[in-house]
This record gives C-alpha cells, sequence and structure tokens, in this order.
C-alpha cells in the first residue's frame, strides 16, 4: 500500500513537469497516466504476475497511438522524431503484451530456459518504453524545466 502511494506522488509530481504542449489536459493526463502504468508494470515483472501486464501495456499502447495526434508545440519543428518516439513506445508495448500472454496464458510456456529467455525479453521492451520516454522528454522539454 505505501508503495502505491509513493508511486501515486511520483506520478504527481512529474506531472506537473511536463514539457511545453503538455499544458493541454489531455497530454498531461496521457502522460500521468503512462507513468502509472509504467510502474504498476514494472511491479508486474518483478513479482512474475504476467497476467497483470496486458491490460497496462494496452493503455500505453492507446496512449502511445493518440500521442502521434498530439504532437506539443514544442515537438512541432521536429514532428517525425516526437512521432518516431511515440510509434517506438507503442512497438515495445505491443512486443511486451504478447510476450506477457505467452508467460501467463493458456499457452504457457513451460522450458525454464524459453521461459526465461522471454522474461528477459519482457523487460527489454519494458526498458525500451521507459527509454522512448525519457528520449522524448529529452529532446522536447523546453529550456529551463526539469
Amino acid at each position: 500500500m505505501k508503495r502505491v502511494r509513493i508511486a501515486a506522488a511520483l506520478a504527481a509530481l512529474w506531472v506537473t513537469g511536463l514539457p511545453a504542449g503538455a499544458a493541454d489536459p489531455s497530454l498531461k493526463q496521457v502522460m500521468g497516466e503512462n507513468f502509472a502504468g509504467l510502474q504498476k508494470i514494472l511491479n508486474a515483472l518483478i513479482a512474475s504476475r504476467y497476467a497483470d501486464i496486458p491490460a497496462e501495456v494496452k493503455l500505453i499502447h492507446d496512449h502511445a497511438t493518440q500521442l502521434t495526434q498530439m504532437v506539443p508545440e514544442s515537438a512541432r519543428g521536429d514532428r517525425d522524431q516526437f512521432l518516431t518516439y511515440a510509434y517506438n513506445l507503442r512497438g515495445h508495448a505491443d512486443d511486451l503484451s504478447t510476450i506477457a500472454q505467452a508467460l501467463s496464458g493458456p499457452g504457457e510456456v513451460k522450458d525454464p530456459q524459453a521461459k526465461n529467455a522471454l522474461r528477459e525479453a519482457a523487460a527489454a521492451h519494458y526498458g525500451g518504453m521507459v527509454t522512448m520516454c525519457v528520449a522524448c522528454h529529452n529532446r522536447f522539454r523546453p529550456q529551463g524545466v526539469k
């Protein structure tokens, strides 16, 4: 319970430091929900609760699609790069969802080596989602915003 409150507090703090163009409440909401979803996914990966991952990843997938239609003012000069980050975020989300389903679904992978390889791939795609978020914020955050 304490971790959930800490994650919620971090999400609230993070949302207040969004890049320019994030003044649009819908963009702030999307980014804040992505951050909260990433926290839930990380917890599920660590606890091997793979069945919990697809719903959170779907949210991030849907938000990445929305981001392709919500290019903020700070990214208008390099729209293609912003869209690349959004599409890459969506691709990592899709791959992570597929892997989580293979780790938890009816046809769950039983072979220990294959399962370990899938767990590592899931972590890599999680890292890819985080990397896309950080790269986008580093590139498109306006000067003076930390």
